[in-house]
């Protein structure tokens, strides 16, 4: 009488389904033609409202620190703001300067969309590896006594917690761990992108 099969050898109903498992995350599905295109599009808006946006908000952070630079009269936080602004106009301008990325008339879907998950790959890890030059603006704003001039104008009682607050350490601690936390999140977009950019080299050879 032959031997029943165990659950655990090869060619068992289990054991395929559970090749099969194994094998399903890592399947790729081929992109057509005209989802690509869809995709390119779709980069191309975003494109334009991500330079306009970032356009804005950048215009809107040079007025603040101009004007601070301007009316302050604590020579620390003018530095600072001043500094502030220099460094984000360094991060941002190149981005800026290259314009609203557009596909070429005869450029192929599939490589405009590559090549801008690149470019947003290299873009990311660019400003993550500068982020930090934002710290001496940091330490000339916080020296300056930059938080507690703002407790002051906003009329905090110098009993509430607030004011407290505004007058130690932790203003500039909290900023530091959110810068970390910045270097992080650009690090993982790059990660991302260079995912999203696989995907696309992996759509084409399927």
């Amino acid at each position: 009488m032959p031997e029943a099969e165990k659950p655990g050898e090869p060619g068992t109903p289990e054991n395929i389904w559970k090749s099969q498992e194994r094998e399903e995350p890592t399947m790729q599905i081929a992109l057509t033609a005209s989802q690509l295109c869809a995709m390119s599009r779709s980069r191309e808006r975003l494109n334009a409202f991500l330079f306009w946006a970032v356009a804005a908000v950048m215009a809107a952070l040079a007025g603040a620190a101009l004007y601070n630079v301007y009316t302050l009269d604590q020579p620390w936080i003018r530095v600072g703001q001043a500094w502030a602004l220099g460094v984000i106009v360094y991060l941002v301008a190149p981005a800026l300067h290259r314009g609203l990325a557009r596909m070429g008339a005869s450029e192929p879907c599939a490589h405009f969309l590559e090549s801008q998950h690149e470019e947003r790959r290299r873009g990311y890890l660019w400003i993550r590896r500068r982020l930090f030059l934002l710290i001496p603006a940091m330490v000339a704003s916080w020296w300056g006594g930059g938080p507690l001039a703002q407790a002051k104008a906003r009329g905090f009682s110098p009993s509430s917690w607030l004011y407290r607050f505004c007058a130690g350490p932790w203003p500039f601690l909290v900023a530091g761990a959110a810068l970390i936390l910045v270097w992080f999140a650009f690090g993982k977009a790059a990660e991302k992108a260079f995912r999203d950019a696989e995907e696309i080299r992996r759509s084409i050879e399927c």
